[in-house]
């Protein structure tokens, strides 16, 4: 089937003391958290399918190999985007939704590629000997930020969608990985384990100025941010298993959304700012689901038999 989906498996750490990466079987045993308890009185209602008149995308093994799809808020089955060899992942749509930058192995390793929303002309952006992954928009379309261990580091790193200008945003030795810009373009969230534990941390869009958001045992990884830019969403394993949980963007205590034993990832707010999709395997395996986030009401998308993974809604 290629290489494992890059939404559970994450690069190994380099740490005096690794970190296991994010389990694809049996969840380790849970610890209880208290749930986030919806704040009472009256709230907004979503719009449907979360403010996308276009739907979701995200990647699906129901093909044999990993590929692009696209679900429909009309309903009906996902579609069959990518249809190539090899295996595609990690789909992030461009700004004004007319094109999808992915990560692909379909040429030898991993390497960031754009293609149009309808799935024709790919194009390979990074074409190197390296591993790039976790590609994110700047808001104004101009710009893709993207994991890469090109420099023998895993960095962050910048570069044009036509894959110009690529410039490295960090240096430092530890792993830095799932790059994020604000819905303001000012600053990009990132995962590092640079203080040991793979925590959050935020910087400005040129790489400077990195301050730490979260400071717990355990993984922190996947940010996501609210469209007004105040709250992060992120998975983190703190509690054993990996859940869903958001911050305010300037610290404080993380909130668990999901509070289950089963494995809860690669979430990714709605255009509205009332749903988060994400990646889970609470019926068997990985399937796409949204948390309604006034409820907590989590609903299910997906039914494939293979992985789901890595949702991305479409403007």
């Amino acid at each position: 089937m290629g290489i494992a989906p890059r939404s559970i498996l994450t690069p190994a750490v380099r740490s005096s003391s690794p970190a296991s990466p994010t389990p694809l079987g049996l969840p380790p045993e849970h610890t209880a958290t208290p749930a986030l308890t919806p704040t009472p009185g009256p709230s907004p209602t979503p719009t449907a399918f979360g403010g996308s008149e276009a739907g979701i995308v995200f990647h699906s093994g129901a093909s044999g190999d990993q590929e692009i799809y696209r679900l429909n808020p009309a309903g009906g089955l996902p579609i069959n985007l990518t249809n190539s060899r090899g295996s595609d992942l990690t789909p992030r749509l461009s700004p004004d939704g007319s094109q999808i930058a992915f990560v692909s192995d379909r040429d030898g390793d991993l390497d960031i590629y754009l293609m149009n929303t309808s799935g024709s002309n790919a194009v390979n952006l990074s074409r190197n000997d390296a591993l790039d992954d976790s590609p994110s928009w700047s808001p104004d379309g101009q710009f893709l930020v993207f994991s890469s261990d090109r420099d023998d580091n895993r960095d962050i790193y910048r570069m044009r969608p036509d894959g110009s200008g690529v410039l490295r945003l960090t240096t430092d030795l530890a792993f830095d990985i799932n790059p994020a810009y604000s819905p303001d373009g000012e600053q990009i969230a990132f995962a590092s384990n640079r203080d040991g534990d793979m925590d959050l941390y935020l910087m400005d869009s040129l790489g400077g100025e990195v301050s730490r958001l979260t400071d717990v045992e355990g993984r922190d990884e996947y940010p996501s941010w609210s469209p007004d830019g105040s709250q992060i969403a992120f998975t983190s394993d703190r509690t054993g298993n990996f859940e869903l949980y958001r911050i305010s963007v300037g610290g404080g205590i993380a909130q668990n959304l999901t509070n289950s034993p089963s494995q809860d990832g690669s979430p990714a707010y709605s255009p509205d700012g009332m749903l988060i999709a994400f990646a889970s395997n609470r019926f068997g395996n990985y399937e796409i689901f949204t948390l309604e986030l006034a409820t907590l009401e989590v609903s299910r998308l997906t039914t494939s038999p293979d992985f789901d993974g890595d949702p991305d809604w479409m403007p």
